[in-house]
């Protein structure tokens, strides 16, 4: 319930962050979730220190998912300010990595700091959004955009058919890849046979393939559009999640987890970058808020999806993987429905599709 309202504040929060990104500028929208952060999070501190109730604390912790979806639509925005067109994957793909180190340092230290009190893994959380934003606000330079009295008019999005259909599609992918999150780790604990205890090493193999896979990856990038790149990562992902019903034991889950990371580095660059290229320059941060509000509704709606299928097939393998799969599946039709339209837009920048 806690994450499901989470993703309902990412929902709407990320389409104000875009908007705001493009109104009144990236590193003015990042400083606001930076503080807004700090605020939530210290504040989740201060409950726990004072005994407030689970239910005083889950409301405030939920009101801290504000801070990422302000943000984010932001930092992709500011990503498509400095690069070109060209280079955009490969730059997501640095910023990626970057990203993924946080993923990978971030629980071990929350793990350590656990043993001294679960406040203080809060505390630590506060402590850092208040660095971040004392690092934007001294060291990024803003790219100031300029506005007509058309642009200011168009409200918090245009919505564009291209948008909308690769919206769907991510929509549809991160169905499939939020079961990382709770689908993966149960199925592999209870039919699998990893311990619980274990399942911290399958995730630290997803961050160590991500920092060391990704910049090889680029070379990779570089001779594929980016809609194809989309399109072999959701085959590679099927793939993954499918040989999870043949896999039995630690070492068996860490080899399929490899194989769904390789998916993640096909893909996660990619959809920023498609997102900025279709996107007119005055519109990028509204968007990427777009965007992210289709991937957090998936966020939010795929675990319960796959949840539903462990139960309604007794936690078989096969029937509960190549069911959710059928998301990859709706996912590479959308890709390629606006692969066909990008073929036929000389418009649209050439190397998206």
């Amino acid at each position: 319930m806690i994450f499901g309202a989470m993703a309902v504040v990412s929902i709407v929060f990320s389409i104000v962050g875009g908007y705001l990104g493009d109104i009144l500028g990236r590193k003015f929208t990042i400083l606001i979730g930076a503080f807004v952060g700090f605020i939530s999070y210290f504040f989740v501190f201060l409950l726990f220190q004072n005994g407030a109730s689970s239910i005083e604390i889950s409301l405030m912790f939920i009101l801290s998912s504000v801070s990422g979806a302000l943000v984010f639509p932001a930092s992709s925005a500011v990503v498509a300010d400095t690069t070109g067109k060209e280079m955009r994957r490969s730059a997501f793909g640095v910023y990626r990595i970057f990203t993924n180190l946080g993923w990978a340092i971030g629980p071990i230290i929350g793990s350590t700091v656990y043993n001294y009190g679960v406040e203080y893994i809060f505390l630590f959380s506060a402590i850092s959004s208040i660095i971040q934003f004392l690092t934007v606000l001294i060291f990024m330079r803003d790219m100031k955009l300029r506005f007509t009295d058309v642009n200011r008019g168009t409200g918090f999005i245009s919505f564009d058919k291209n948008l909308l259909i690769f919206s769907f599609g991510t929509l549809f992918l991160t169905i499939l890849t939020s079961q990382f999150n709770v689908t993966f780790p149960t199925y592999a604990n209870i039919q699998g046979g990893v311990p619980a205890a274990f399942i911290g090493y399958i995730y630290a193999v997803n961050g160590t393939v991500v920092v060391l896979g990704q910049l090889p990856m680029n070379v990779i990038f570089r001779k594929i559009s980016d809609l194809s790149a989309m399109e072999i990562g959701a085959v590679i992902y099927g793939i993954g999640y499918f040989l999870s019903a043949l896999s039995h034991g630690l070492v068996d889950f860490i080899a399929v987890m490899v194989v769904i990371t390789i998916g993640e580095n096909f893909t996660s660059p990619g959809i920023s970058s498609i997102v900025t290229k279709i996107a007119p320059s005055d519109k990028i941060g509204r968007y990427n808020g777009f965007n992210s509000m289709m991937n957090a509704t998936a966020r939010g709606i795929g675990p319960s999806v796959g949840s539903f299928f462990l139960y309604i097939y007794s936690y078989n393998g096969v029937k509960t993987w190549t069911s959710l799969d059928l998301f990859a599946v709706l996912a590479i039709i959308m890709f390629l429905m606006l692969n066909k339209i990008i073929q036929n837009d000389k418009n649209i920048n050439a190397n998206i599709g």
